[in-house]
């Protein structure tokens, strides 16, 4: 039996450059953060033909039958990896992950495949763990995602990505942990969505719509001068770059805000948030508001019938706490 527990993430600036019809031609650049909320998946080698899951549904099928498996994820991850045995596989989190923008779905096939590999007995590196899960995704589940959500949930941390064509490269960044986490807030909007409807309209313009591509270019452009501040400890840029972020953001899709969330937002930054924005594709989810620590209390006390969740940031990425 392998238990593994992977992070999920949050994303400060560069959202939406890590998709290749984008970075292929322009380059992109994001940073991101994992957080101490975790997916877990359970893996359980069985002595009989069956494969039982169960996530938010529960699925019983033979392993001859394996085509006939209704998550996708599951489906492909076990024909990519020959599965040919009786397997248990359960998932469970520690806060709603569906369509919250926490980068869920790439924490689950990581920490997916790294309890399958471990079954078998491999030992797999966080770069596979990368590059067999953004294949499994992008390639044989045809989702319309980028590169980031797989890098952040298995090398864990705060880091720089930059992206370019046929070269990705991740840089772990050296700041307080502490200090950062201590200054965010994710407020759950109680809105779920499907991401891959917003993300399908952001790729589309992202090849074919000039303002689109010039908004893509400053968020970039963005996210470099935080990655720049970041490095000089100057942590209270992160508000001021949420801020502009979510002022571009907006322009990527029309399913990214409603009234609902602006309201929220404004209610936020009413309150004493530097800056905030949505977390993910937008529509729902989280939305993420840097507050001085000074001032948590009294920005919580004003808000204080809106659902809020504190975290840290943990620097681990996905891993095995249990093989027996």
């Amino acid at each position: 039996m392998i238990i593994t527990k992977t992070p999920l993430r949050i994303t400060f600036t560069g959202g939406g450059s890590d998709i290749p019809i984008y970075f292929n031609k322009y380059g992109g650049h994001c940073i991101n953060a994992t957080i101490d909320k975790y997916v877990y998946v359970l893996v359980n080698r069985r002595k009989d033909n069956k494969i039982y899951l169960k996530y938010s549904e529960n699925e019983v099928v033979d392993v001859k039958d394996i085509d006939s498996i209704k998550h996708d994820f599951i489906r492909e991850t076990l024909k990519y990896l020959n599965v040919d045995y009786g397997i248990e596989i359960i998932n469970w989190a520690d806060i709603p992950t569906k369509g919250s923008g926490l980068g869920s779905s790439g924490s689950f096939l990581i920490g997916l495949l790294n309890a399958i590999h471990h079954l078998q007995g491999n030992d797999i590196s966080k770069q596979l763990l990368v590059e067999q899960s953004s294949h499994i995704e992008m390639n044989l589940c045809n989702k319309p995602i980028g590169y980031q959500d797989q890098y952040a949930a298995a090398y864990g941390g705060i880091n720089e990505i930059i992206f370019k064509e046929n070269n990705i490269e991740i840089i772990k960044l050296n700041c307080d942990y502490s200090l950062i986490s201590n200054n965010l807030l994710l407020l759950y909007t109680g809105v779920t969505r499907d991401s891959s409807t917003v993300l399908e309209e952001q790729s589309k313009k992202l090849n074919d719509d000039d303002n689109v591509i010039s908004m893509m270019k400053s968020n970039v452009d963005l996210s470099y001068w935080l990655s720049n501040n970041l490095k000089e400890n100057k942590y209270y840029e992160i508000g001021n770059a949420l801020n502009k972020n979510w002022e571009l953001k907006k322009n990527f899709s029309s399913n990214i805000a409603n009234d609902q969330i602006n309201n929220m937002y404004k209610k936020g930054i009413d309150a004493g948030a530097i800056g905030g924005k949505i977390i993910g594709a937008g529509g729902g989810g989280f939305i993420m508001f840097y507050v001085d620590v000074n001032n948590r209390k009294r920005f919580l006390n004003k808000l204080y019938d809106y659902n809020f969740i504190t975290f840290n940031i943990e620097q681990s990425g996905s891993k095995v706490i249990l093989n027996i």
